[in-house]
């Protein structure tokens, strides 16, 4: 039993760490490009971790079977799926998170000059 509730808390930390190794520097930009000033940016940076951190844990928490099974594969596998379902989730936010702040911040194109509309009529 010890062996799965260590199972139930490293699996989906490791997935979140691997997560936040592999966007980590992209956010940073991302938030230093949105953060008119870049003051905010850290505060950014740092809610995106805790997101990325928390989601996968607490989705095996939830979600996951409370009671380990027979085989220890079989709750690895189990937890896997629970921290992976929890990633995607919490890249499925940060994506619209960051897709809507790009979305605003983007700025309004201009109407096409009279010469160009005319030639693609």
């Amino acid at each position: 039993m010890g062996g799965f509730i260590l199972i139930m808390i490293l699996v989906p930390v490791l997935c979140s760490l691997l997560c936040w190794w592999l966007l980590a520097e992209p956010l940073r930009r991302v938030t230093r490009a949105l953060c008119e000033s870049g003051e905010g940016a850290p505060f950014w940076s740092r809610a995106f971790l805790l997101l990325v951190l928390a989601t996968p844990l607490l989705t095996v928490l939830l979600l996951a079977p409370e009671q380990a099974s027979s085989s220890l594969w079989l709750d690895i596998r189990a937890v896997l799926k629970w921290s992976l379902i929890g990633v995607v989730a919490q890249l499925l936010v940060l994506v619209r998170l960051v897709w809507r702040q790009v979305a605003f911040s983007r700025p309004k194109h201009s109407p096409l000059p009279a010469a160009v509309s005319e030639a693609a009529q």
